[in-house]
This record gives C-alpha cells, sequence and structure tokens, in this order.
C-alpha cells in the first residue's frame, strides 16, 4: 500500500477482469488516458460526481507530464516489443513508464485533495467516465461502447 489511494486503487482495479483490455482499447483506439479513467473510476466509488471544470483544471495539470513523460515511455516500450533479444530492457522502460505514471496519479491524488469538494451523486461511474471520454472528441458509438465494458469492469 502507498500513501496514494488512487495508486493503489488503479493497481488493484488494473487486475480485475475485462479492465485491462478496455483501458486499453480506449488509450490506444480513442486517445483517452487510461490513469483520467481510473480517477473518474475512483471518484464514482467514493460516490463523487466529476465536474467539468474540476476535470478541466486537472487536465491542465497533467497534460504535458503525460504529453512529455509518460507518452515518450510508452511509444519506445512498444518499439522494443519488436526486438526480441530486448526483453530486459523492454522490462526496464516498462517499468520507468509505470514510475511515471504513478507521478501523474501522484499529482491527481494531490489535487483531489487540495480542490474544492466534488458533488455528491449515487453511482456515477458511467457519468464520470463520459465526461473524461468527451475531453477526447464528439460522442461515438464506439467509443460509448468500450466506455461501457469498461463500466462494466469497474462493476465486477
Amino acid at each position: 500500500m502507498s500513501n496514494n489511494p488512487l495508486w493503489d486503487y488503479s493497481i488493484a482495479t488494473y487486475d480485475l477482469e475485462g479492465v485491462a483490455p478496455a483501458c486499453l482499447r480506449l488509450q490506444d483506439t480513442f486517445g483517452l488516458d487510461v490513469n483520467l479513467l481510473f480517477y473518474a473510476a475512483w471518484l464514482a466509488q467514493l460516490e463523487r460526481r466529476l465536474s467539468h471544470h474540476h476535470l478541466t483544471a486537472l487536465e491542465a495539470l497533467i497534460a504535458d507530464w503525460r504529453n512529455d513523460m509518460v507518452k515518450p515511455l510508452r511509444a519506445l516500450r512498444q518499439r522494443w516489443r519488436q526486438v526480441p533479444y530486448a526483453v530486459g530492457i523492454r522490462d526496464e522502460i516498462k517499468s520507468l513508464e509505470l514510475r511515471a505514471e504513478q507521478q501523474q496519479l501522484d499529482t491527481m491524488y494531490a489535487y483531489y485533495q487540495e480542490s474544492a469538494g466534488l458533488s455528491w451523486a449515487a453511482r456515477p461511474l458511467r457519468e464520470n467516465l463520459a465526461l473524461v471520454a468527451s475531453f477526447s472528441g464528439p460522442e461515438d458509438e464506439h467509443r460509448f461502447a468500450a466506455l461501457e465494458r469498461l463500466a462494466i469492469s469497474f462493476s465486477s
């Protein structure tokens, strides 16, 4: 256990059946940030509704880190997947990528702690996920279906 319940939630939830493939599909196909999806789900577990204002400010806070650190490490790790004799190096890059994601989640959790309270809502999971998805562009039936699969996996 860490000092960050958001990180702990993310690690535990990622291992639930169906969560990892659903998250990766939303990331790879629609450009969604998996950490923001976990944030939305974690808030829903706390029965907190994610607001547009809160998410906009959070996105502004983490965007540079994600774009300058997390994404390049992910791209490098994925490129090294093509090189069978580089498994050890790829594992080291994966470890760095995971540490960069943990830093992003630490920043997100600190923002949550410092921000004004989010409103209470009974089971706002789908609403929170939809708000995160809205930051990646207009509504799309395939993205909606992928979000629904993720919501079902989170609820398992």
